[in-house]
C-alpha cells in the first residue's frame, strides 16, 4: 500500500477501500472495524493492536507525507471526522476503552505529520468533551498528554 496515494485520493488501502469509503463509515462501523485507524492516522512504528503490518517504516515515507499538503489536509480532515464520532458516542468516556488507543494514535499522527498545533487542538478538544464527567484513567490521560 502506498500511503501517499491513499491519503491523496489516488489509491486504496490494503483492503481496497478509499479514504472516502472510510469517511462514509457508520458509527457502528467506526466502532467495530479495527484496521482503518492505522491507515488514516499513520505512524512511524507498527501498531501494537492491529497486525496488518502497514506503517511508515522509513524516514523517506514520513517526509513524503509531511511535505504533501493534500495528505496533511486529509489527515486533519480525518481527525475532525473521528472527533465528531467521539462527540456522538461518549461511551468511550470510561476507565478503559479501545478508543483511548485510537485517540493517542490521532494525536501522535497529527504531531508527526501535520503540526504540534493541530495535535494540541485535537488533544484539548478531547479533554473538553470529558471535562465535567471524566472517567478516563490517569495512565491514558498521561499517554494523551505525552503523545
Amino acid at each position: 500500500m502506498i500511503y501517499e496515494d491513499f491519503l491523496t485520493h489516488k489509491g486504496e488501502d490494503f483492503k481496497g477501500r478509499t479514504l472516502n469509503d472510510i469517511w462514509s463509515f457508520s458509527d457502528q462501523e467506526i466502532e467495530n472495524i479495527h484496521d482503518f485507524v492505522q491507515i488514516i492516522f499513520p505512524l512511524s512504528k507498527p501498531s501494537q493492536s492491529v497486525f496488518h503490518g502497514y506503517f511508515l517504516d522509513t524516514d523517506e515515507l514520513v517526509n513524503q507525507l509531511k511535505n504533501n499538503t493534500q495528505a496533511k489536509e486529509n489527515i486533519l480532515k480525518s481527525s475532525k471526522w473521528f472527533f465528531s464520532f467521539l462527540q456522538r458516542n461518549m461511551y468511550w468516556n470510561r476507565s478503559h476503552d479501545h478508543n483511548h488507543l485510537r485517540i493517542t494514535r490521532v494525536i501522535e499522527s497529527l504531531r508527526l505529520l501535520v503540526s504540534d498545533e493541530e495535535a494540541d487542538i485535537f488533544y484539548n478538544n478531547v479533554l473538553e468533551l470529558i471535562k465535567d464527567k471524566n472517567k478516563v484513567n490517569m495512565t491514558t490521560l498521561n499517554f494523551w498528554k505525552n503523545a
